[in-house]
C-alpha cells in the first residue's frame, strides 16, 4: 500500500509559540490520519511538524517523516526525520518539497514558503494555509484565490482527507 505524503511548509526560523504548537499538532494529526509528512527538513515549522508527527507515531517509521534538505549533508536535517534526502539544491529544493506532497499546507512562513505554495499551485497541488498563523499563509490566502484558509490543524487534515478521496478531474 502506498503511503500518501502531505507537504508542510513555513518559516525555517524562530516561531511564535502559537505557530510552533500549530505545526506540532498538524504533524500529529497528519500521522494519526495515516499520512506521511514531507518538509524541508530543517528548523522552525519543519522541525515542529516533524516532531509532532514523530511523537504521535512513536518509534515506528510508518507513516514516514521525510526531509528534503537544501544541502548535501544529511546531518543538517532535524532529529525527527525518518528519511533525509540531501538534495544539494539550495532554495531550488522548494520545487521538490512542493511536488512531494499531494497537498501542501502552510503554517506562517516567508518567501521560501510563498515560493513552495506558488509552485504547488502551478503544478496542480491543492494548497491550504493555516488561518491566523500569519506570514506567507496570511498573504497567500488574500492574494491567491486557490489557496484555501483552514482554521485549525484538525480542519486541515479533514480537508486533506476530503481532497485526496476525490478522483482527479
Amino acid at each position: 500500500m502506498r503511503i500518501r505524503l502531505v507537504a508542510v511548509v513555513g518559516s525555517g526560523s524562530k516561531l511564535s509559540p502559537d505557530q510552533e504548537a500549530a505545526a506540532e499538532e498538524l504533524g500529529a494529526e497528519l500521522i494519526r490520519a495515516g499520512f506521511g509528512v514531507a518538509c524541508g527538513g530543517l528548523g522552525g515549522v519543519m522541525a515542529a511538524v516533524a516532531r509532532g508527527a514523530h511523537n504521535a507515531r512513536g518509534d515506528t517509521a510508518t507513516p514516514p517523516v521525510v526531509g528534503l534538505l537544501p544541502s548535501y549533508d544529511p546531518k543538517d536535517g532535524n532529529p525527527h526525520l525518518d528519511i533525509v534526502i540531501p538534495t544539494g539544491m539550495g532554495h531550488a529544493r522548494n520545487v521538490l518539497v512542493a511536488a512531494a506532497g499531494e497537498v501542501v499546507i502552510c503554517v506562517g512562513g516567508a518567501m521560501g514558503a510563498m515560493s513552495e505554495m506558488a509552485i504547488a499551485r502551478k503544478i496542480g497541488r491543492p494548497v491550504l494555509a493555516l488561518a491566523g498563523s500569519g506570514g506567507a499563509a496570511k498573504v497567500m490566502t488574500k492574494a491567491v484565490q486557490t489557496v484555501t484558509p483552514v482554521e485549525s490543524p484538525q480542519a486541515a487534515v479533514a480537508l486533506v482527507k476530503e481532497l485526496l478521496a476525490q478522483p482527479k478531474t
